[in-house]
């Protein structure tokens, strides 16, 4: 069974912010497809996160972030970055996904897309993975929403 985890900004670059959570919702509700991290997607996704794992936003540490994103990271066969905006905890969240399977996890296939526009500010040192040295990785641009919408689908296929 398929488990998306979706990576973005959550303090860092907002810039997209709607576009993760159309993804989002695009992938739950017409796919059908359960995403693990869905809070990504939220007004306030550090609130949603704290409500999702039951504690309150003032008790919220930094470790149980970390930990509950390892553990979803885990869980999941298929993450998907959005990169248009800057933000240091998706590319630490990609690099782990990318090589969870050196460490006898179940391997993820991670797809990176960012808006064309925004190419600039996607991180070249993501954009620069290629597929002959990151077979599991995908880098792609887009030019609308829906065809974000066409480069999810078919990656989840």
């Amino acid at each position: 069974m398929i488990k998306v985890y979706f990576a973005g900004a959550i303090r860092g670059d907002r810039i997209v912010a709607d576009t993760i959570k159309y993804l989002i919702d695009y992938i739950k509700i017409n796919l059908q497809i359960p995403v693990l991290s869905e809070h990504v997607g939220s007004e306030n996704p550090v609130e949603e996160f704290a409500r999702k794992i039951k504690k309150s936003i003032d008790d919220l540490l930094a470790e149980d972030i970390e930990t509950q994103d390892i553990q979803w990271l885990d869980q999941s066969t298929h993450v998907i970055a959005e990169i248009s905006g800057a933000s240091t905890g998706t590319g630490r969240e990609i690099e782990y996904a990318r090589t969870k399977d050196h460490f006898g996890k179940v391997p993820a296939k991670v797809l990176c897309i960012y808006a064309l526009d925004r190419e600039y500010f996607a991180s070249p040192m993501i954009r620069g993975m290629n597929p002959e040295k990151y077979p599991n990785v995908i880098i792609k641009s887009y030019s609308s929403l829906d065809e974000a919408k066409d480069i999810v689908k078919n990656f989840l296929r």
